[in-house]
């Protein structure tokens, strides 16, 4: 670790009510992001935005906390032709619309809990003109507004890694989770992957979380029900879908390559950069998430202890991902030389988050949602379903996260404690960072000790 460690490295914790936010708070988060979890930037009303907000002002903070609110994760505009399909708007309203998002979330937030406030503007999908249009439109928007010219914008973009992509969207799990989140669209019988939507009807669930077919896989809803039930467009014919897919990088003008790579981040940064934005984030999509690909790969480096392959989930998927150590270290220099705060997210867990702090002490914030969350309890309803709409934010587990200059730990997950060659690599761990504290979690997710 290098003997000089930046003082204000911060921990960005999406939350989606005030009791989470006070949860983030307590556990050592010093960004507080309103954010619908049910997709990876999901948008969220302004009145549970200034909730959340009176929360953070009310709880105890040892070190200043900031507010940060989406605007969501695609901008682009579309209107809906007759035969189902999605026409593009023209570039002035998808910009105006943006900015006028970025203002209203700004408003929501205030300037009580921090005379700074960041809102996170979500870039997927977009040309590379295009891209620094919208983001140079807010920035400029927000400049010029009195009373909120100190907010600050940070531009979000996703990595990918289309061929790990393409060997696990058609695993079952994969699948049903997709499902779930409805990132599906209508497809002819014979495309390739598609699949039968009323097969997998037990899997699509309401707003509520509940599933909407809870009779289903024994009884298979028709065309007409899936589609009264909203499960399906009107315009569909048939009930085969396929899952949806990332917006290639390639298409976008990002790089040449199927995954992010450094011309991939330049491109980012230095976009980011020319709209005047203050910080950058790369996060993951929801359809990556769930196919536990994240954004950090401990695979591959001899200064990185490979604990992603113990990070198994029931079905044996291993958690992988995307960036290198080099590719992160390069992407924190670059940001820097181009005036930005460099933020990396996309299903972080506390087994990459120790490392990365040590290994990259000029990062100056990681973001988290799935690595801090547990099945909620209820005294009266008992403990909710392990699910993305019943896991909650956990203090404990978000101190799992937090750098270690502000009493960050290792949260070690049961499962992975189970692993037959998880002590060895743990051991080596401890080796390279005497200082790391390891807490183990018991079987309600929760760290319940300390390693000896």
């Amino acid at each position: 670790m290098h003997s000089t460690v930046k003082a204000d490295r911060r921990l960005l914790v999406s939350v989606f009510g005030p009791q989470e936010a006070r949860e983030a708070v307590l556990g050592g988060a010093r960004i507080i992001d309103s954010e619908d979890p049910r997709s990876a930037l999901g948008t969220i009303k302004p009145r549970r935005i200034m909730d959340i907000a009176d929360a953070v002002l009310a709880a105890r903070r040892d070190l200043p906390v900031q507010l940060s609110t989406n605007i969501g994760e695609d901008q682009l505009l579309h209107r809906r032709a007759a035969n189902g399909l999605a026409v593009a708007k023209s570039r002035y309203e998808t910009v105006g619309k943006a900015a006028q998002a970025a203002l209203g979330v700004a408003v929501s937030m205030g300037t009580l809990v921090h005379p700074s406030p960041i809102v996170k503007v979500g870039l997927d999908g977009m040309d590379f003109d295009r891209l620094g249009e919208v983001l140079g439109e807010i920035t400029a928007t927000l400049r010029r507004t009195d009373g909120l010219r100190r907010t600050r914008v940070m531009s979000v973009l996703f990595a990918q890694d289309l061929d790990l992509w393409d060997t696990r969207k058609t695993l079952p799990q994969v699948r049903r989770a997709l499902v779930g989140l409805r990132e599906y669209d209508p497809a002819a019988p014979d495309t390739p992957d598609a699949f039968d939507l009323a097969g997998l009807a037990d899997a699509l669930l309401g707003d509520d979380g509940l599933p909407l077919f809870p009779d289903a896989p024994g009884h298979r809803p028709t065309e007409a029900v899936l589609k009264a039930a909203g499960a399906l467009p009107t315009a569909a014919r048939g009930t085969h879908v396929t899952v949806n897919e990332p917006f290639a990088h390639t298409e976008h003008g990002l790089t040449r390559q199927r995954r992010t790579d450094r011309e991939a981040i330049r491109a980012m940064v230095e976009a980011t950069a020319a709209a005047g934005a203050d910080a950058i984030m790369i996060d993951t999509s929801i359809l990556l998430k769930v196919a536990r690909i994240g954004l950090i790969s401990t695979a591959g480096s001899e200064e990185v202890v490979d604990l992603d392959a113990h990070d198994t989930d029931a079905h044996g998927l291993p958690r992988t991902g995307i960036l290198t150590l080099d590719e992160i270290r390069f992407f924190v220099d670059l940001c820097h030389a181009r005036g930005l705060e460099a933020n990396l997210a996309g299903s972080v867990q506390s087994h990459q988050a120790q490392q990365i702090w040590r290994l990259v002490p000029e990062l100056d914030q990681l973001s988290a949602r799935g690595g801090v969350v547990a099945p909620s309890r209820d005294p009266l309803r008992g403990t909710g379903a392990d699910t993305r709409h019943e896991r909650v934010v956990r203090g404990a587990l978000v101190a799992g996260l937090v750098p270690p200059e502000q009493g960050g730990y290792l949260v070690v997950p049961e499962h992975m404690a189970r692993s037959p060659k998880f002590r060895p690599d743990l051991d080596a761990l401890l080796a390279r960072h005497p200082d790391l504290v390891v807490r183990f979690a018991g079987p309600d997710g929760l760290p319940d000790g300390t390693a000896d």
